[in-house]
């Protein structure tokens, strides 16, 4: 973590948008409004933004170096997790149970990862356990976009329901001990 520390404001990070346009990753036909006030509770306002119909956070601690564009969705443990693009499920992980607010969680994560054509992946973090597999997707499979793939889950390091989020590269970057870089995602107009 000291290294990434070391690298969280180096320009390098700033490597654009994606090249594809995004749906949401979960469903926007669902008020979360109600709920994302609760989740939000704590959180510095200056942390808080809006993005589509979403409430969402930045995160000081995570949404660093390579994960700079990562997108907190506040929403409730069970909300359906949606494939925001098509793509072929390339790694899952969804048999940890346990959370915290702190560092020590950090490899207690569930998550999943969709490679993408046009040469871009989508990972999903913080799932509930057994949740993909529930789906009967496996690694290997592809999925079509707004395809369900999990659901919101409490573990690894968090503490809150959330969902984040984030679009990446594969790729070294010039001065970077990384094997990829987030961007900022487009998503589709609502």
């Amino acid at each position: 973590m000291n290294e990434l520390r070391s690298l969280a404001n180096d320009p390098m990070w700033n490597q654009g948008e994606t090249k594809g346009v995004y749906r949401f990753p979960i469903p926007t036909d669902r008020d979360f409004s109600n709920e994302d006030s609760k989740l939000a509770g704590g959180i510095p306002e200056d942390q808080l933004y809006r993005i589509g119909p979403f409430t969402a956070a930045k995160s000081p601690n995570s949404h660093i170096g390579p994960f700079k564009w990562a997108i907190d969705f506040l929403v409730p443990d069970g909300t359906e997790v949606l494939a925001a693009e098509a793509g072929q499920v390339v790694e899952a992980v969804d048999s940890f149970t346990e959370w915290g607010p702190t560092e020590e969680f950090r490899d207690k994560l569930n998550y999943l990862t969709i490679r993408h054509d046009n040469g871009e992946h989508s990972q999903y973090c913080h799932l509930a356990p057994n949740s993909f597999g529930e789906t009967g997707i496996k690694v290997g499979d592809r999925v079509e976009k707004g395809r369900v793939v999990a659901r919101v889950g409490k573990t690894g390091w968090t503490d809150r329901d959330h969902l984040h989020f984030f679009v990446f590269r594969v790729g070294k970057l010039p001065g970077s001990p990384y094997g990829s870089y987030s961007l900022r995602v487009r998503f589709e107009e609502q």
